[in-house]
């Protein structure tokens, strides 16, 4: 297990990258007295945490009531090829089970398939983030016509569903709600991310013409922070509605939204009450942690309670 990769980042470290100065980043922990200064390989991380687990039948039947609630047999057969593809590994492993083989061959098949259980997550979202790379540089340059252009509209809205549902602030939120039923969701969860964030990005496809991206230019002194949740739904988690919002860097940010009264322009420029609103948000969604480029600011940014209430 020496060459597996055990630091797995939930937060994408090219993305973070934008905050160092000019290589490091600095981080407030919350319930942490003092922020520090660190590279981007240290934060957003947790060790295997896109590690598989095999499913029960309880698990599975869980999973196949979540697919099953979408009328799109596309989508389903989607949903159904993640299981597929993240129980491989134990599925292999039962079908050997009864065979005759060398216990020297058995003891490197296992270590394989251990890796791979480890990993194959990882693998994919890393995938994924370098298809995105074109995209986050042409945002970052304040360039938003690519998403005229279906194949890359494409990248972008699997991109930005699977920021928004990957991190451990959703993972622990979902593990926190207590569960009266017989499956495991410390086991279905790691499936059900990458369910939820295929049925949005295919809600987007269908709405792709309504949807558009809005960039926000910081006009102010105090720069946008971001967190180990990046991806912020405004509208909350109670309405189907979603404006998605995502800081690019210190003096850039975008919301993907549907809306043209809240957001009227595809373009705006935001001052400190606006900026430090979104802060404030970014701060009150995160997991335990968020990062920028002025470690002062974070440390009195998280000094506000999380509820809103100040």
């Amino acid at each position: 297990m020496s060459n597996l990769t055990a630091n797995q980042h939930y937060v994408w470290q090219h993305y973070l990258r934008a905050w160092g100065a000019p290589t490091r980043i600095w981080c407030k922990r919350i319930g942490q007295s003092q922020p520090f200064d660190t590279s981007s390989r240290n934060v957003g991380a947790e060790r295997f945490f896109y590690e598989f687990h095999e499913l029960t039948c309880d698990d599975l039947a869980y999973l196949e009531s979540l697919i099953s609630r979408s009328n799109d047999e596309g989508l389903q057969r989607l949903n159904r090829g993640w299981i597929k593809s993240f129980q491989m590994t134990f599925n292999i492993r039962n079908l050997l089970s009864g065979g005759q083989i060398d216990p020297k061959n058995r003891i490197e098949l296992e270590s394989k398939l251990r890796e791979v259980e480890k990993t194959i997550g990882e693998s994919f979202h890393g995938e994924m983030e370098d298809q995105a790379i074109p995209i986050l540089d042409a945002l970052r340059a304040g360039n938003v016509d690519f998403y005229a252009d279906e194949t890359a509209s494409m990248t972008f809205i699997n991109y930005i569903s699977h920021q928004y549902f990957r991190t451990a602030k959703l993972r622990n939120a979902i593990l926190a709600i207590p569960n009266p039923l017989s499956h495991d969701m410390s086991r279905t969860w790691p499936i059900v991310a990458f369910i939820y964030a295929t049925n949005l990005a295919s809600s987007f496809v269908r709405q792709r013409r309504e949807y558009r991206i809005v960039l926000l230019r910081n006009k102010s002194e105090v720069a946008f922070i971001t967190g180990d949740q990046p991806v912020i739904n405004l509208l909350g988690i109670d309405v189907e509605e979603v404006d998605l919002y995502y800081p690019l860097q210190p003096d850039l940010a975008m919301i993907f939204t549907a809306d043209r009264t809240r957001y009227p322009g595809d373009i705006a420029e935001v001052g400190l009450i606006t900026v430090e609103s979104y802060n404030y948000r970014i701060y009150a969604n995160s997991d335990s942690q968020i990062y920028g480029n002025d470690g002062d600011y974070l440390a009195s940014i998280a000094s506000l309670p999380k509820d809103g209430r100040f």
